[in-house]
């Protein structure tokens, strides 16, 4: 009998020892780091009021009250915050992706490297290769004012693509296009889908944009 049992109390300590590894490693591995704060003021990373040299992760939302700014650095690319923002950001090839919630930010990219904005269900990217920054402000669910500061933008939703040249700026208005009722009751009904409606702003809105990006974010913007 008392073979038997010290054989049973091997085999469970056995047990114990091989989950014990299992228990103790954490359920989850931390988002990867993506970028750091260079400048903040009152903002916000996640739930906490953040700080400059605070690390950025994949995944952080980011947050900036009224009176309050925050400039981070994503890679070779950047990002600053105006006052009442909210944005997450995400690891993205060969840059970062962000999704702006409310408010606006000033966007930067180096040559070679990209960035890709989402906002009112509208895309937002370099066009090409070389160095890019824009300034994109959520008015409302429909409506944003693109201001391309260095480079060009390209807008994209659905199959429409526009592009905001070097000192420029757009209201861009969403609409849900209609597609009216169909001349065959019996067929299928065609889907609504979203379109621009693309106005110029004047030339002085786009300069007051360059202003306030080179106020932001010079020197050290790629």
């Amino acid at each position: 009998m008392r073979t038997l049992l010290t054989a049973v109390l091997i085999a469970c300590l056995g047990v114990v020892m091989m989950e014990a590894p299992v228990m103790a490693a954490p359920a989850s591995s931390p988002s990867a780091p993506l970028g750091v704060v260079l400048a903040a003021e009152n903002a916000h990373v996640g739930a906490g009021v953040t700080t400059s040299g605070a690390t950025i992760y994949d995944g952080d939302h980011l947050t900036t009250p009224a009176n309050s700014t925050l400039r981070v650095k994503l890679g070779s690319g950047q990002m600053v915050l105006r006052q009442n923002t909210t944005t997450d950001v995400h690891s993205f090839a060969n840059g970062f992706s962000a999704n702006l919630e409310a408010g606006t930010v000033v966007v930067s990219s180096a040559e070679g490297q990209t960035f890709q904005l989402v906002a009112d269900g509208a895309t937002i990217r370099p066009a090409n290769a070389q160095p890019t920054s824009g300034q994109i402000s959520m008015i409302s669910p429909t409506e944003l004012i693109l201001t391309s500061n260095r480079g060009t933008l390209q807008v994209t939703m659905g199959d429409e693509v526009k592009t905001v040249e070097a000192g420029s700026s757009y209201r861009m208005e969403i609409e849900t296009e209609d597609p009216g009722p169909s001349p065959n009751p019996q067929a299928p009904h065609a889907t609504a889908r979203n379109r621009f409606l693309w106005i110029a702003i004047p030339v002085v809105a786009a300069v007051t944009g360059v202003v306030i990006w080179r106020a932001l974010v010079s020197p050290t913007t790629p």
